[in-house]
């Protein structure tokens, strides 16, 4: 009766749930892959993925346990072999993909490392400081293990960074002469290499570790081989090279040496052919023909890795956005030779990282001992193997000021009180120091892009950030955010207007000055990442050295060669040159950029300025030649010497050429290149064979006399005629052990070499009333 009332009153809303076959779905055993994931401080952490999910599955459990923010420029590697990534396996490493099962890429061998895959050009620019430490985790790896090379006083100068940011201050008491024995700095450490680092370590006094690491990535970033993913070939002779690709190009290596470098832009296509790689190159002006190098890979499988990694690289770092894939057809598809695609590129992940970045953020550092547990003790940083706790807040006492009061009262060279001495003279920045400005970002205009910024001073009435452009219609752009300042902008932001007045009509001089003037609140109107050229940085500090005992030392030279020293071991040299203008925006080249004269400049960023051009008087073309005066003064005294620097000559210009030695009364032509290099045309043959002429112009006859060839450099004597009889003798010094885009090898043949120079030049000074020296060269 019960059950009839109860099936008649819910007929209309009846319904089951099967509890038992939830249970069981509960209770069966899931269909999971467990994943070891090695981080760049060495500790490490299981992950579990489905065995079916995609490498992105994966990468995205591991930056969201590290708290990563800017995860674009990292990945995981792993090896076919299980063993962890090193110098002797280069060839068994792969990164992970994210488009793909993460099991059917790794095999019976779960084993991941993270790592660095794409390498910031400018690692200033990165907006987190974790993303910084963890890059030069990246980097103290590489050159510990010989993936990375460095010459002995960079790396020198890197291990001291890596000890001031672990250890802090220098300190006499604490740190005792084996205090770096417990520390695995460079590959081959000796008791002599700790000696040079301990006196480095005591010249950063005052760096935070943050400081610190923003300096060692400023130093390492200049290495030849930072950021290269180098790959085993052989050359069309069949030497033994590295491949290398960076965000720049593609770089070729022998010996460790860089010996020829194709920048993204004078690249066509890239291509591979079973074990072949070809690049083609950008016609030049002066040419008609394509150029398209080859290269030997050791298996059709590297030869594509190469292309890979060759396309992947470019995609990150050269597109603003990823481009949709070109449909190739079924043929491009089975046969396997689509490109990869470019999921993201530099440019998102920087405005990614400036949104979201995380504001005051600790972590843990971790030690750079041989041995963890023999030294955990000492080292507070030291992170666990268990990786539970891998990013903990930590109290630590702020870093002591480095030109502070109490470095003007210690005067104890153990303690590196001899600093105020040597940097007695500031950099002239805008804001040179630490700044612990406060940042107010206001509201935005959308329509504009233009936000509104306000910064407060520091305890040292700076801002924390330098400037540079301004005059002639250059844009003023933020070129520099000090470290561990809290002022809101990049690298790259335009400023548009300073406390309310435009700054499109100021000079730079007038940009810095409004800026220091400012007491207070200082109120921008910027544009974010307007634009950013690191190329053509424009700061130009004037640095000055003044070593520990300077006085004691005697003469100009000995002096200017102590204080290139002090400026070489410290980096300051570097940075000093890197500062300097690549070309100055106020003195144009017209003349060079005539329709008529293009197909007379060797290349097309070379051109000489109209101010300071030579101007031929009978020119068989004309009066223009790529050619500039270079008047140099010598100290002291009222001498000025004079030369012309120009380009090797074109087949069209050899006339030119020998107009121009002859108007300027020249006796002297050093060559620093050679014919060709590397398959390509560096100067023409502008001289005869020995014993025969060359009719230079209607007027002008080359004769070479004789020809010597010294090793390092050749010698050949000429003589120069005019149709009227009138004749001269000239002496050319070619040095052909210059490479292209290097250095020379044997620095004692250059030395000797420009020794030559010198005395050819005395011995003629008095026959010659006015000493025009011609050099040819090529960048």
């Amino acid at each position: 009766m019960i059950e009839s009332v109860s099936r008649r009153a819910f007929s209309s809303s009846s319904g089951t749930y099967n509890v038992r076959a939830s249970e069981l779905a509960r209770e069966r055993k899931l269909n999971i892959f467990n994943v070891t994931v090695v981080f760049l401080d060495d500790t490490q952490q299981l992950f579990q993925i489905e065995k079916k999910a995609k490498g992105s599955v994966l990468l995205e459990q591991v930056f969201q346990n590290l708290e990563l923010v800017e995860k674009d420029y990292f990945g995981l590697q792993f090896t076919e072999n299980g063993l962890p990534p090193n110098a002797t396996n280069t060839e068994l490493t792969r990164w992970l993909d994210s488009g793909k099962s993460v099991k059917k890429q790794v095999g019976v061998n779960p084993h991941f490392w993270l790592a660095v895959r794409f390498y910031p050009p400018e690692p200033s620019r990165l907006a987190e400081e974790y993303t910084r430490y963890l890059l030069c985790l990246q980097l103290r790896k590489l050159l510990l293990d010989g993936r990375m090379i460095a010459p002995k006083n960079t790396a020198l100068l890197l291990a001291s960074f890596t000890v001031q940011a672990e250890l802090g201050d220098y300190n006499a008491t604490e740190h005792q002469n084996n205090y770096l024995s417990e520390l695995c700095l460079l590959p081959k450490q000796s008791p002599e290499d700790e000696r040079r680092i301990k006196e480095l370590h005591k010249l950063h006094k005052g760096q935070s570790p943050a400081d610190a690491e923003a300096n060692f990535l400023e130093h390492a970033k200049r290495l030849d081989c930072y950021g290269v993913e180098s790959h085993p070939a052989k050359d069309y002779n069949g030497k033994d090279i590295l491949i290398g690709v960076t965000s720049i190009g593609i770089v070729v290596f022998q010996n460790n040496i860089r010996v020829n470098t194709f920048s993204w832009s004078k690249i066509v296509k890239i291509s591979f052919k079973k074990k072949q790689f070809f690049i083609q190159l950008k016609r030049e002006a002066s040419e008609s023909y394509d150029t398209v190098l080859g290269f030997n890979m050791r298996s059709s499988r590297a030869s594509k890795a190469l292309w890979r990694c060759s396309v992947e690289r470019h995609g990150f770092f050269r597109l603003r956005a990823p481009r949709r894939k070109a449909f190739l057809g079924a043929w491009g598809a089975l046969a396997g030779v689509t490109a990869p695609a470019v999921i993201r590129t530099e440019t998102q992940a920087l405005e990614d990282a400036k949104r979201s970045r995380s504001i005051n953020r600790s972590f843990v550092r971790r030690s750079s001992s041989r041995n963890r547990d023999k030294s955990s003790g000492a080292s507070p940083g030291v992170v666990s193997s268990a990786r539970g706790s891998r990013v903990t807040g930590h109290d630590e006492p702020p870093p002591r000021e480095a030109w502070g009061d109490e470095l003007h009262n210690n005067e104890d060279d153990s303690d590196g009180g001899f600093l105020e001495r040597v940097f007695r003279v500031p950099l002239t920045y805008v804001d040179d120091s630490e700044s612990e400005s406060v940042t107010e970002r206001a509201e935005e205009d959308p329509a504009e892009g233009v936000v509104c910024v306000r910064l407060y001073p520091g305890t040292d009435g700076r801002y924390g950030f330098n400037v540079r452009g301004g005059g002639g219609g250059a844009a003023v752009l933020v070129s520099r955010v000090m470290p561990r300042t809290r002022a809101h902008l990049q690298e790259g932001d335009q400023v548009i207007s300073i406390n309310g007045t435009d700054v499109e009509e100021m000079t730079h001089e007038q940009v810095v000055q409004t800026i220091r003037n400012t007491k207070g609140v200082l109120t921008l109107m910027v544009k974010p990442n307007a634009v950013y050229e690191p190329e053509v940085c424009v700061e130009e500090p004037a640095v000055c050295f003044v070593p520990l005992g300077a006085g004691t030392f005697e003469g100009d030279l000995q002096q200017s060669m102590l204080l290139l020293g002090d400026g070489l071991a410290s980096g300051a040299a570097l940075r000093q040159y890197d500062a300097l203008l690549r070309r100055a925006a106020d003195r144009p080249a017209t003349a060079a950029r005539l329709p008529a004269n293009l197909a007379r400049n060797r290349y097309r960023d070379i051109a000489p300025y109209d101010s300071s051009r030579v101007i031929l008087k009978n020119g068989p073309n004309g009066d223009y030649i790529n050619a500039s005066y270079i008047n140099m003064e010598i100290a002291n005294s009222d001498l000025v010497l004079t030369y012309i620097a120009t380009q090797g000559p074109l087949a069209s210009t050899v006339g030119d050429f020998w107009q121009m030695v002859w108007e300027s009364e020249s006796s002297l032509v050093v060559m620093l290149t050679v014919l060709a290099e590397r398959g390509r045309a560096k100067c023409h043959q502008y001289w005869p064979k020995v014993g025969t002429a060359l009719k230079a112009t209607n007027s002008l006859t080359v004769v070479t006399n004789s020809e010597q060839n010294l090793g390092h450099y050749t010698q050949r004597e000429m003589s120069l005629k005019d149709s009227n009889g009138a004749s001269r003798d000239v002496t050319q010094l070619q040095y052909t052990a210059w490479p292209d885009h290097g250095v020379p090898d044997d620095h004692q043949q250059f030395i000797s070499f420009v020794r030559l120079c010198s005395q050819l030049r005395n011995h003629r000074a008095g026959e010659i009333y006015k000493h025009i020296y011609i050099y040819n060269y090529t960048l």
